[in-house]
């Protein structure tokens, strides 16, 4: 049983965010602060009572904003202190990304760093002048309290008002300016290479992934690698891939019982993890070892893709078919208790021949194997992780330990749900659902893919067909902003591919047709983060892959594709417009760029179209359609043309690979297509040179 509730305590009179939708504000709505949301009637007041605003910035399965909630938002003093001089705003970053997007940037321009929760100080005009992240609530010899910094701030501002007004409008100007510098750069060829470059450099040979602590799954540098190794045929690269992927699996940062990755590890070895799980580290997990699995054939990568796919089935399941934003980390008030074991619950849990079995594939410790990620002290507690290879444990006895462990973790209390559903998380899983069905031939995958399509059709719209970016209680709202719009595209043009039915490349066209419209700035060509700007301080999405690919990088993606698919050049230049417009960020550090970089390499590579065509209900066409998908094609677009009259409004000159049997193949490149292949024979040695591992 899932939980769904994480709330403060609800003693007394509860704030204005008991009427909010957002599951993180209503964490707040009983504290005494005197919390409000962000709209125009608390900006209003800020500008009438000639009072600062305190933006504190955060998400429901974030672990730092509960400890600076339990420690400061719900302690008297300073919430007398914030109600007595401040304008408070609670922001959920998952329900405003634009908002936080915005005031993050500032935060690490001002501060070198950011992170959540975020602190967020502005004057009544919407001007920031001051910024962090956690605070304590009392001063430490090393770190400012945050009782301390509302008293400077209430001084400051009672006594040197023109100083921080003016602090605002310098960091305004100063925003604008980096916002709309020259960046353009038309990025050569070569910055692949050095991206390449760059990966291998920072590589940990010894536990996989890059850097030290702390590590991200980042999936996204792994889709670049294995991708950049079939272009180059640099094997280093998959190798890199492989080995991150694999030591991932096999540490704490996956749940061996439950399924699913935790959200990043706290060290190098990938054996401490932050034990938040969010649906989009799973969505884009799901696409990397997916593709794994194609690039190698190696079927360990297929089955953790599997079991992410049934863990988002299991726990982060909507009753509309969509998925759940995440769980937290925290339950029973401590950060991972519900995946922690110690000895002697262990020894009680299992027989004798288990234990004994369980101790050495899990290294189990009598005194813990898990420390505490500040003092590094052991806990008495165990965290599951592989000491054996993830390719020795498919047998009896480990089913049934992790079988035993199931029940007993389900009678525990289950870590808090965050149940909104998001336009941009739901189309991931959209996307990696269908090219995971495709991959492991599991229709199941698209028809659920095609589930949660149908409900951003039919709820995330409003009455002007504007796509809408969160749903929570049969409500949805917010405008869509650019990756919802971005990552939808994405979703819908991969359901094309593993379906063939062009209405959901036509709707993907729609998109593209919006996008370019309202979010490519005519003068840089930068991505506009949102349609309404909450801020006049930020203004553009950035294209930098953080935990999941930007907004942007999507983008270059679909944009590139779908310009091959209509046979629209202004798609395709508007692809490369948008990664010029990013050149100089993207030459000053490539890695950190690797989606984007992903599209650039398919628009720079020697693409296919390759056209299916015949009668789809014929069991060679399923045949061919099964062998297909078993290849990876990186550079390749899939087109079931099994409807050319409707295909051709789409692209004219794709539905005229059309035949009358059942089945026929044809590969298109650089706008000719070659001769037909019409066997299963033909097919593998064709593609078998094309496409090979």
């Amino acid at each position: 049983m899932q939980s769904k509730k994480h709330m403060s305590s609800t003693a007394g009179k509860p704030n204005a965010l008991i009427n909010e939708l957002s599951p993180y504000l209503l964490q707040h709505a009983y504290n005494p602060v005197n919390w409000q949301a962000w709209n125009e009637q608390s900006l209003l007041q800020a500008i009438q009572e000639q009072k600062p605003l305190f933006i504190s910035i955060g998400y429901a399965t974030c672990h730092w904003c509960h400890v600076m909630e339990k420690e400061s938002f719900e302690n008297e003093e300073i919430a007398r202190l914030l109600n007595e001089h401040f304008i408070s705003i609670k922001v959920d970053r998952e329900e405003r990304p634009d908002i936080d997007a915005a005031c993050m940037e500032v935060c690490q321009n001002m501060t070198g760093h950011g992170g959540w929760p975020l602190s967020m100080f502005m004057t009544p005009d919407k001007k920031p002048f001051f910024a962090g992240t956690y605070f304590p609530p009392v001063s430490l010899p090393n770190r400012i309290g945050f009782k301390d910094i509302l008293l400077r701030i209430i001084e400051a501002w009672n006594n040197e008002k023109e100083s921080i007004l003016k602090a605002g409008d310098d960091i305004v100007k100063a925003m604008k300016d980096i916002q709309y510098q020259h960046s353009s750069v038309l990025i050569d060829p070569k910055t692949l290479t050095i991206a390449e470059d760059q990966f291998v450099k920072r590589f940990d040979v010894a536990f996989g992934g890059f850097g030290s602590a702390p590590k991200f799954p980042t999936p996204h540098n792994s889709i670049f690698l294995l991708r950049r190794s079939h272009t180059t045929n640099n094997h280093v690269l998959k190798a890199m891939a492989e080995k991150t992927l694999i030591a991932m699996a096999q540490s704490g940062m996956y749940d061996h019982i439950g399924q699913g990755f935790h959200r990043y590890s706290t060290d190098q070895q990938w054996h401490v993890p932050h034990f938040e799980k969010m649906l989009y580290d799973q969505a884009m997990l799901i696409q990397a070892y997916a593709e794994a699995w194609l690039c190698t054939g190696n079927s360990i990568y297929k089955n953790i893709a599997e079991r992410i796919i049934t863990y988002c089935q299991e726990y982060l399941i909507s009753n509309n078919g969509s998925f759940f934003s995440g769980q937290d980390a925290d339950s029973e008030g401590e950060e991972g208790t519900y995946y922690l074991f110690t000895h002697d619950e262990l020894t009680r849990i299992l027989n004798k021949e288990e234990f004994q079995y369980a101790e050495v594939c899990f290294d189990i410790d009598h005194q813990g194997n898990f420390h505490d990620e500040f003092t590094g002290e052991y806990t008495g507690k165990n965290i599951l992780r592989l000491k054996v290879g993830i390719e020795d444990i498919d047998n009896e006895l480990f089913k049934s330990i992790i079988s035993k462990l199931t029940h007993y973790r389900s009678t525990r209390e289950a870590p808090f749900l965050d149940d909104k559903i998001l336009t941009d998380w739901n189309s991931l899983m959209i996307a990696s659902l269908s090219f995971a069905g495709r991959a492991f031939s599991n229709f199941s995958y698209i028809d659920h893919a095609i589930l949660i399509e149908q409900h951003i059709k039919e709820h995330m719209f409003n009455n002007d067909s504007i796509l809408l970016h969160t749903h929570r209680n049969g409500i949805s709202s917010i405008l869509g902003m650019s990756e919802d719009y971005a990552m939808y595209a994405k979703g819908l043009l991969e359901l094309f591919q593993a379906t063939g039915n062009v209405k959901y490349a036509s709707d993907c066209k729609i998109l593209c047709d919006t996008i370019i419209e309202s979010f490519i700035d005519n003068d840089t060509k930068k991505v506009k983060q949102s349609l309404i700007p909450p801020t006049d301080f930020h203004i553009f999405a950035s294209a930098y892959d953080g935990a999941i690919p930007s907004g942007p990088s999507f983008m270059v993606d679909v944009l590139g594709k779908m310009g091959i698919i209509t046979e629209n050049p202004h798609y395709i230049n508007t692809a490369f417009d948008i990664i010029h417009a990013y050149g100089k960020q993207i030459e000053t550090y490539p890695s950190g760029f690797s989606y984007m970089l992903c599209g650039l390499d398919f628009l720079l590579s020697s693409r296919q179209e390759i056209v299916l065509a015949g009668n789809k209900d014929s069991i060679l066409y399923q045949t061919f359609l099964q062998k297909i998908h078993s290849y990876y094609m990186p550079h390749a677009i899939l087109i079931q043309n099994y409807n050319p009259e409707e295909l051709s409004l789409l692209a004219p000159s794709l539905a005229v690979q059309s035949t009358d049997k059942d089945a026929i193949v044809y590969i298109c490149k650089n706008y000719s297509c070659q001769q037909p292949i019409e066997s299963v024979q033909e097919i593998e040695q064709t593609f078998a040179h094309l496409y090979p591992n």
